[in-house]
């Protein structure tokens, strides 16, 4: 151990250049005694270099170098024991790594809270020579202490110790909350007179009940299509109430544990409230600030909501609307406007679409991608591929599509870091999908809202796979994860919203579009989809997005929530919906326990400065290489090693504005 930890610094130093730190060599589907095995080791390990720092640590190397070092190998190894939760199709092994997630989350908070270490950290500092250092080794300074210091390290002993008791709650019951969701096999039973206006392929296609019935599971790939095309207002709105009481009975009291817990330990920590605490670690700074955006913009979107409450109105032969009547009317509305969004399905096949789109992130940013099945897999159907600089050849990183849904695994879409960039390591990343598995032969096909999460959600690879760090607390992360590292909470959706703006762009979908007895995507159509890429959003969407992340703020605010009551009473408050009796969504609401706590805000917050990135890609051009370059140079690369205003500058050249967000929905100025 103590080679490899030379060999890291001297890399570090520029004396040698090679991988120590082996991707492909870690083991991805390890089971229940694998799993107890490594998490053992890590933490034994771990522990025993920070006790080496603690009782003789000198100079950078020996303080925050060495910590780093320490960081970046139990990072590295981690993912053996924490993937196998959201992907394993063993039960045991499922319920093994998310107990060793839960021991790893310990050990580093734990770590980040141990007052000595922070002292010695804080001493070093305070007397070095910073000219000696490069910028990154700076950062990893001002960064290391920062996340001391949110972790307790400076606080009084019995503050400190609180602080500790009430965190280590919230994130057990955290655990088993968001396990419940993930073992969740929720369906309701139609028979197929029911589901009349779904496709009779689709319908086929679902679990047969023995009553000769079908079994609808609440997952979105089925719960979408019967929401948008079954004709019958009940059908959706049984759908709707299995969907929203989903977990209620056994998730309901856990996120209110959750919410407890978080904020007793806000309060140790000398905060008024647990977003209070969250919000200082973000650009918002402050409960005001995000509070007032929210609702800054849902006033902006006043005007426009009515206007599309009232297309709706009219769509359901002047009748009210219900919420579980929504997405039906849409869809509707813009199949009388001619954009039938399950006819095009057929130009967009997955595989297909999926390579056009890593082609076009490829010549835009300067990378090659290639796909590569000797890389190790959890699964079949997982697609891996290698992606590498175009100039040097350099090998950059290791890409995994996990795209359908399984039993256990993970029920929404997110990019889960397998490993950090650290010097001697290259990053890897999985896209976690849950996508309609095809039939047989059938290969399967994707609505454009489909295609515009696949750009998201490779945004996020782009900005994972081209980071630039020496050290992995710098690097691509967020809290799906138990290492530290990521950029601020609500900058971590910029480039991947930017991104997904090109997916109705002209260029952008005649290029991926694919071809249907000889013939592409007609323009007509193309332009249709442009014009109205947001028609009916802002009571479909965007309305019900601001109220959610306004009831989560109001959740982490108050000393002893009621998650229910506050979620249903924020909805009718902001945006007059009513939900159905007994309904629970935000037990069944992942981000209030996967790094978005009092942070659902930063979706929109980072859609504002997205819109801003991407007017520069409109003014040179979409697939301008120059520019493309200069992203990767100043936001995608730096990664943490910057702070979020200071990339936003390097790329713009003046500060953001929010003029371009407000002129795309069509909203009152900005």
């Amino acid at each position: 151990k103590a080679t490899v930890s030379v060999l890291y610094w001297k890399i570090n130093q520029g004396e040698m250049k090679m991988q120590l730190f082996d991707f492909t060599k870690r083991n991805l589907a390890a089971n229940a005694d694998e799993i107890k095995k490594e998490v053992r080791s890590i933490v034994e390990e771990y522990s025993g270099r920070l006790d080496v720092i603690r009782k003789r640590g000198e100079g950078f190397d020996g303080t925050f170098g060495a910590l780093a070092a320490a960081d970046a190998e139990a990072s590295f190894r981690s993912i053996t024991c924490v993937l196998p939760s959201l992907t394993s199709g063993d039960q045991e092994a499922r319920k093994a790594s998310a107990e060793a997630k839960q021991e790893l989350t310990l050990m580093w908070s734990s770590a980040y809270s141990c007052p000595t270490l922070y002292k010695a950290l804080q001493a070093y500092k305070e007397n070095c020579v910073q000219d000696a250092l490069d910028e990154q080794d700076v950062r990893l300074m001002d960064v290391t202490l920062g996340k001391f210091r949110h972790s307790g390290a400076h606080l009084p002993t019995a503050a400190r110790e609180a602080f500790l008791v009430y965190n280590t709650v919230a994130s057990q019951v955290g655990t088993q909350f968001e396990m419940n969701i993930n073992e969740d096999v929720t369906t309701v039973e139609f028979a197929p007179s029911e589901l009349d206006g779904v496709p009779a392929s689709f319908i086929a296609a679902l679990p047969k009940t023995p009553s000769g019935n079908v079994a609808a599971s609440i997952k979105e790939p089925v719960r979408l299509p019967i929401m948008q095309q079954a004709h019958s207002s009940e059908t959706r709105r049984k759908m709707q109430h299995a969907t929203q009481t989903a977990c209620g009975a056994t998730n309901g009291p856990l996120l209110d544990k959750i919410l407890e817990a978080r904020h007793q330990a806000a309060v140790a920590a000398g905060y008024e409230n647990h977003a209070e605490y969250m919000l200082r670690t973000r650009t918002a700074g402050d409960l005001k600030t995000a509070t007032a955006f929210c609702h800054e913009m849902l006033e902006k979107m006043q005007k426009k909501l009515k206007e599309e409450k009232e297309v709706l109105e009219k769509a359901n032969g002047g009748k009210p609307v219900e919420t579980w009547d929504v997405a039906y009317l849409v869809e509707k509305v813009k199949k009388e406007s001619g954009i039938d969004t399950e006819a095009l399905k057929k130009y967009f096949p997955l595989k297909q679409t999926l390579n056009r789109i890593l082609s076009m992130y490829a010549d835009l940013l300067g990378l090659v991608i290639n796909e590569d099945p000797a890389l190790p897999k959890w699964c079949d159907d997982v697609l891996t591929y290698t992606i590498r600089d175009l100039d040097s050849g350099d090998h950059l990183g290791s890409l995994y599509f996990d795209l359908f849904p399984r039993e256990g695994k993970f029920g929404h879409q997110m990019i889960l870091p397998l490993a950090p960039t650290f010097t001697g390591c290259r990053p890897a990343c999985c896209y976690m999908g849950n996508l309609s598995k095809p039939e047989g032969d059938e290969e399967a096909l994707l609505r454009i809202t489909e295609v515009t999460t696949m750009f998201h959600e490779l945004g996020h690879v782009m900005h994972c796979l081209c980071t630039q760090s020496k050290y992995s607390i710098l690097s691509w992360a967020w809290p799906m994860v138990p290492w530290p590292g990521g950029v601020e909470q609500d900058f971590l959706e910029v480039p991947s919203t930017m991104f997904q703006q090109w997916t109705l762009e002209e260029e952008v979908i005649t290029q991926l579009s694919g071809e249907v007895d000889g013939k592409k995507i007609d323009l007509e159509t193309v332009k249709k989809l442009n014009e109205k890429k947001h028609e009916l959003d802002i009571v479909a969407t965007y309305s019900r997005y601001y109220a959610m992340a306004v009831a989560d703020l109001r959740m982490h605010s108050v000393a002893k929530a009621s998650s229910q009551a506050i979620y249903r009473d924020t909805m009718k408050e902001l945006i007059n919906v009513t939900l159905q009796e007994d309904a629970h969504p935000s037990a069944s609401w992942y981000h209030p326990v996967i790094g978005y706590d009092a942070g659902y805000y930063g979706y929109g917050w980072a859609e504002v400065y997205a819109q801003d990135l991407f007017v520069d890609f409109k003014q040179k051009g979409l697939f301008d290489k120059e520019t493309g370059r200069k992203l990767r140079r100043t936001i995608l690369a730096p990664c943490a090693t910057k702070s979020a205003p200071t990339m936003l500058h390097d790329f713009l050249g003046r500060e953001p504005s929010k003029e371009p967000y407000c002129v795309d929905l069509g909203i009152a100025g900005c």
